[in-house]
């Protein structure tokens, strides 16, 4: 069977009906307006073979994850160029066994990891697996994590909002880091979302995959039923996800050790509700979940109030175990399932 597949090649606010553009926001263009539509669609066929099993994942050592209905998926094998940064590294996909919500967690790694990530601390308690047992089903996207948006950035302000986007959309944008002048649009995180799911919907047809699929639109952030999305992510992915957040109607935001955009005034423009539009309500729908003492992300705890986020929401006492430093322990240790599960629930 062969799915075709449009992929974004414009900023990210063009890639959906319901993402939402201010002046704050808006890429330059000749009259200066905030630029709202595709600029240029690229039609990438994706062969997938409904017929061809998926790869389970390991249920002992690296990147265990306890039971069944967990499947690893590299961005090739879902039909995309081999070339592409970490397009041969797995993307985990889990579905529930029971009780399904209807719901997806779409999880972004920090820079210099990999989906692998989210299975750290136990096989039976991990942030997926803990997800997973929630009723909820997982996606965790290979993108290009390699570089981390803080040293491309290095504390400009202007540079974070169009890096951010250049690595969802696959398409180098006005104001980013120089570093991704070369990126292709089938490396964007938004292409290997919809190519992941797509095979998914083919080859575990009784999944529910399908669920987070509008095959009718034509814009390709519209592809992603974004109001059964929990976009979340840990350190720099905590970032991508409040981006998604900020340019979708998502059911909720879910930020681990993050967001980290920081200049020497402060947190960066983007991530300030007051100055920047959001179609997720940060006041609402965004959670946080961080270590005191993290060297590494410093600022979160000054962007969740610039965000406007509940405070209710807001959980600054993750526990560090025993071999993590405070920056991963939101994500690698077990003891903080409990506040997982509530910011899932």
């Amino acid at each position: 069977m062969r799915v075709w597949i449009l992929c974004c090649a414009a900023s990210l606010s063009g890639c959906g009906s319901s993402g939402a553009v201010d002046p704050t926001d808006a890429t330059t263009s000749e009259t200066g307006d905030a630029i709202t539509d595709v600029a240029e669609d690229v039609m990438a066929e994706v062969a997938t073979d409904a017929l061809a099993p998926l790869r389970s994942c390991p249920t002992s050592g690296k990147g265990a994850v306890a039971g069944e209905v967990c499947f690893l998926l590299t961005p090739a094998e879902s039909g995309l160029p081999a070339s592409g940064v970490n397009a041969t590294v797995d993307q985990y996909a889990l579905r529930p066994t029971s009780s399904a919500r209807g719901k997806l967690v779409v999880f972004f790694n920090g820079s210099g990891g990999s989906p692998l990530a989210g299975t750290r601390g136990s096989p039976s308690a991990s942030f997926y697996a803990t997800a997973r047992a929630a009723g909820l089903h997982v996606f965790a996207v290979s993108y290009r994590s390699d570089d981390a948006i803080g040293t491309l950035c290095k504390g400009a302000d202007d540079c974070f909002l169009p890096t951010r986007r250049t690595v969802m959309t696959g398409v180098f944008e006005t104001g980013a880091a120089a570093a991704l002048s070369g990126i292709a649009v089938h490396e964007g995180a938004l292409a290997r979302l919809v190519a992941g799911l797509t095979t998914l919907a083919a080859r575990d047809p009784s999944g529910g995959w399908g669920l987070f699929l509008d095959a009718s639109a034509t814009k390709p952030g519209d592809k992603v039923r974004w109001s059964n999305v929990i976009a979340a992510g840990h350190s720099q992915g905590g970032g991508h996800a409040a981006l998604i957040g900020k340019t979708f109607a998502v059911d909720r935001v879910v930020a681990l050790s993050s967001p980290c955009d920081m200049t020497t005034s402060g947190p960066a423009t983007w991530l300030d509700a007051t100055k920047s539009t959001y179609a997720t309500a940060p006041s609402t729908s965004f959670h946080g979940l961080g270590a005191p003492g993290d060297a590494i992300c410093s600022g979160y705890s000054s962007i969740w109030e610039a965000l406007g986020m509940a405070t209710s929401r807001r959980h600054a006492d993750a526990t560090i175990c025993a071999g993590s430093a405070a920056h991963g322990a939101s994500l690698e240790c077990v003891e903080n399932a409990p506040a997982w599960t509530k910011m899932l629930e």
